[in-house]
């Protein structure tokens, strides 16, 4: 981009003038596809180069608004320094669309916290959006980085905003800390043909969500930390995958004849493998093909249960918080449970009990079960006797890696951290040499 602006510049060579004037032969629609390319603030630098292009960039059909960045560490600040922040926020907002001129977007996010405060600000956002065609619309007023704001103060996305005349063009829509009630979602997505992808994530005003209809085109949806919701009514013929993770709610499965992937987590999770979900499996368990559980391993409790039998599931992902003397043996009945499971994924979050108890040994082959991935492996009893009973048990075994880090974990990281890393690794060596793995265990 600054090889660009350098064009206008007294030094620049007659190969790079020939190079923008055949540039600026091309016809605005090749332009502005050009600039669609590049981030809206870069393609805004372009209003520099000339008259014309002062206007190009004010069609571009992509507006990402993310100021999360410059919340980074902002509770160490003042509330004075936050307000100075909303403030430029937006201005920067604003200013970009009191300057677009196009007759529709393509995308509109909105990434950067606010609160009810500018609640007549954001309601002027969302109406040009919709106004404008929008395909993909995010509104994230959410932030960690930020103390002491009650989530009943957030801005609230209510019915009288959202009043159009026309259908609107949504595919994809996310609210993160918006305060959206069932009512509204479901009239909204009455009037939404053609979307596809719904995400919802820490909404104190959702209670009771029914998303039902044959025209319902939604093929995934998404709920997560919507801490007063009670109830989820599943009517939708095209749904592909479902996430939810937050309180224990009751969710009516009427029909979802495509339903392939689901993930199931927060606190939720602690009794849907007993009382709410996994009851209801066999509804759908001929078409699950891919599994994700976020939960806290409780031996007996799980031992209690009878997993439905999972024909179809393929891939199945834990993502486990145990103490050290905990087993996760406890969760080979939901391999088993799992005849043509082919991945195994277990990330493991782990802490110390300094209770002793001897290793267990479990007996069950699995037939199809060919890659294995572990992470936060630290080569402990909880660990490393899981990892034993699946090179013994895995009759078909191909792969198995282990990596000493969680997702969370890479990238960053401390000096506990790494030499606890170098100790697992060793560690799994030790299963390398021992249980003869060597052309199928990968340490990462």
């Amino acid at each position: 981009m600054s090889e660009v602006l350098q064009i206008t510049s007294p030094s620049v060579s007659k190969a790079q003038k020939r190079e923008y004037d055949n540039i600026n032969e091309l016809p605005d629609e090749v332009l502005i596809s050009i600039l669609a390319r590049m981030p809206m603030k870069e393609a805004a630098r372009t209003s520099v180069l000339s008259r014309r292009w002062k206007k190009l960039w004010t069609s571009h059909p992509y507006l990402v608004f993310d100021g999360s960045n410059s919340l980074r560490g902002i509770h160490y600040r003042s509330e004075q320094v936050l307000e100075s922040e909303q403030f430029k926020y937006l201005n920067w907002v604003n200013d970009v669309l009191e300057s677009h001129h196009d007759a529709a977007i393509d995308e509109f996010k909105i990434r950067f916290y606010l609160d009810q405060c500018y609640q007549s600000d954001i309601d002027d956002w969302v109406r040009f959006a919709f106004g404008k065609k929008v395909q993909r619309f995010e509104l994230d007023l959410s932030s960690s980085r930020v103390i002491s704001h009650v989530q009943d103060s957030g801005y609230e996305l209510c019915s009288h905003t959202l009043h159009f005349q026309t259908p609107l063009s949504l595919t994809s829509l996310v609210l993160k800390q918006v305060r959206v009630s069932g009512e509204v979602l479901e009239n909204l997505l009455s009037n939404s043909p053609f979307l596809e992808r719904l995400c919802i994530g820490a909404s104190t005003s959702l209670v009771h969500l029914r998303l039902a209809g044959p025209s319902l085109c939604l093929t995934y949806l998404e709920i997560t930390a919507c801490a007063r919701m009670k109830s989820l009514e599943l009517d939708a013929p095209n749904l592909l995958s479902l996430k939810y993770s937050g309180q224990n709610i009751e969710i009516r499965f009427i029909e979802v004849p495509n339903l392939a992937e689901v993930f199931i987590g927060g606190m939720f999770v602690e009794t849907c493998t007993r009382n709410y979900f996994l009851p209801l499996v066999p509804t759908f368990a001929s078409q699950l093909q891919k599994l994700v559980l976020e939960m806290r391993v409780d031996e007996r409790k799980m031992k209690l249960f009878e997993y439905p039998i999972l024909s179809q599931l393929k891939e199945l992902e834990l993502q486990v918080r145990a103490r050290d003397h905990d087993s996760l043996l406890c969760l080979t009945s939901l391999i088993q449970a799992s005849p043509s499971l082919n991945q195994l994924s277990l990330e493991l979050s782990w802490s110390k009990s300094y209770t002793r108890r001897r290793v267990m040994k479990v007996k069950r082959h699995h037939y199809n079960l060919k890659e294995v991935e572990i992470r936060g492996f630290v080569g402990g009893m909880v660990d490393s006797e899981f990892c034993i009973y699946l090179v013994k048990n895995a009759i078909m075994l191909e792969k198995m890696s282990i990596d000493p880090f969680t997702k969370n974990e890479k990238g960053g990281g401390n000096c506990f951290k790494a030499e606890r890393a170098r100790a697992a690794r060793v560690r799994a060596e030790d299963l390398r040499s021992k249980y003869g793995v060597e052309d199928k265990l990968v340490i990462l």
